[in-house]
Protein backbone atom coordinates (compact mmCIF):
# COMPACT_ATOMS: atom_id res chain seq x y z
CA UNK A 1 0.00 0.00 0.00
CA UNK A 2 1.34 3.36 -1.01
CA UNK A 3 1.33 6.49 1.36
CA UNK A 4 2.03 10.06 1.08
CA UNK A 5 4.01 11.84 3.95
CA UNK A 6 3.72 15.68 4.03
CA UNK A 7 5.46 18.00 6.73
CA UNK A 8 3.37 21.24 7.43
CA UNK A 9 4.13 24.20 9.17
CA UNK A 10 1.82 27.16 8.93
CA UNK A 11 0.59 30.41 10.21
CA UNK A 12 -2.84 29.05 11.31
CA UNK A 13 -4.00 25.69 11.20
CA UNK A 14 -8.06 26.08 11.27
CA UNK A 15 -7.41 27.97 8.08
CA UNK A 16 -5.18 24.69 6.93
CA UNK A 17 -7.85 22.42 8.25
CA UNK A 18 -10.68 24.72 6.22
CA UNK A 19 -8.61 23.85 3.10
CA UNK A 20 -8.06 21.02 3.70
CA UNK A 21 -11.99 19.81 4.22
CA UNK A 22 -12.47 21.35 1.17
CA UNK A 23 -9.87 19.42 -1.21
CA UNK A 24 -11.14 15.91 0.63
CA UNK A 25 -13.10 15.60 -2.93
CA UNK A 26 -10.08 15.76 -5.10
CA UNK A 27 -8.08 13.37 -3.04
CA UNK A 28 -10.77 11.10 -2.66
CA UNK A 29 -11.34 11.44 -6.89
CA UNK A 30 -7.35 10.53 -7.06
CA UNK A 31 -7.22 7.57 -4.97
CA UNK A 32 -6.41 9.05 -1.16
CA UNK A 33 -7.92 6.37 1.86
CA UNK A 34 -7.26 8.73 4.16
CA UNK A 35 -5.28 8.28 7.56
CA UNK A 36 -3.61 10.74 10.63
CA UNK A 37 -3.32 14.66 11.18
CA UNK A 38 -0.81 14.11 13.52
CA UNK A 39 0.56 17.32 15.08
CA UNK A 40 4.32 17.58 15.96
CA UNK A 41 5.15 18.89 19.42
CA UNK A 42 7.00 21.47 18.01
CA UNK A 43 3.47 23.29 18.14
CA UNK A 44 0.41 23.85 17.00
CA UNK A 45 0.47 24.65 13.40
CA UNK A 46 3.43 22.30 13.09
CA UNK A 47 1.95 18.35 11.79
CA UNK A 48 2.30 15.68 9.87
CA UNK A 49 -0.62 13.94 7.42
CA UNK A 50 -0.04 10.24 6.87
CA UNK A 51 -2.35 9.24 3.89
CA UNK A 52 -2.80 5.62 2.55
CA UNK A 53 -3.14 5.90 -1.45
CA UNK A 54 -4.47 3.21 -3.38
CA UNK A 55 -1.76 3.66 -6.17
CA UNK A 56 2.11 5.16 -6.37
CA UNK A 57 1.28 6.78 -9.94
CA UNK A 58 -1.79 8.84 -8.00
CA UNK A 59 -0.37 9.80 -4.96
CA UNK A 60 2.91 11.40 -7.16
CA UNK A 61 0.17 13.30 -9.46
CA UNK A 62 -1.84 14.73 -6.16
CA UNK A 63 1.91 15.95 -4.71
CA UNK A 64 2.73 17.71 -8.09
CA UNK A 65 -0.78 18.91 -8.86
CA UNK A 66 -1.19 23.07 -8.93
CA UNK A 67 -4.10 23.11 -6.80
CA UNK A 68 -1.85 21.15 -3.88
CA UNK A 69 0.57 24.18 -3.95
CA UNK A 70 -2.33 26.69 -4.19
CA UNK A 71 -3.52 25.28 -1.17
CA UNK A 72 -0.89 25.39 1.12
CA UNK A 73 -0.44 29.13 -0.04
CA UNK A 74 -4.31 29.93 1.16
CA UNK A 75 -3.28 28.51 4.29
CA UNK A 76 -0.43 30.83 5.10
CA UNK A 77 2.55 28.57 5.26
CA UNK A 78 5.41 29.10 7.45
CA UNK A 79 8.18 27.78 5.19
CA UNK A 80 7.96 25.03 2.24
CA UNK A 81 6.01 21.83 2.54
CA UNK A 82 7.72 18.56 2.04
CA UNK A 83 5.77 15.88 0.75
CA UNK A 84 6.99 12.36 -0.23
CA UNK A 85 5.49 9.35 -1.72
CA UNK A 86 6.38 6.08 0.27
CA UNK A 87 5.84 2.42 -0.62
CA UNK A 88 7.12 -1.17 0.60
CA UNK A 89 8.26 -0.63 3.89
CA UNK A 90 7.84 -3.35 6.66
CA UNK A 91 6.59 -4.15 9.94
CA UNK A 92 9.41 -3.90 12.63
CA UNK A 93 8.87 -4.14 16.45
CA UNK A 94 10.73 -2.26 18.97
CA UNK A 95 10.44 -4.18 22.20
CA UNK A 96 13.98 -5.38 22.42
CA UNK A 97 17.64 -4.83 21.13
CA UNK A 98 18.07 -8.52 21.81
CA UNK A 99 19.11 -10.29 18.66
CA UNK A 100 16.03 -12.42 17.58
CA UNK A 101 17.96 -16.10 17.41
CA UNK A 102 18.66 -15.38 21.54
CA UNK A 103 14.89 -14.21 21.91
CA UNK A 104 13.86 -17.28 20.54
CA UNK A 105 16.10 -19.76 22.34
CA UNK A 106 14.53 -17.45 25.72
CA UNK A 107 10.83 -18.08 25.34
CA UNK A 108 10.84 -21.67 24.58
Amino acid sequence: MPYMLTHHNVADYDKLRAVFDDDAERRRRLGGQGGPLLRSTLGANDFFALFEWDDVEKARKFVAAHEAHEAFEWALRVEEVRAFVLEDGEEVEFWTAEPAAELSRDRR
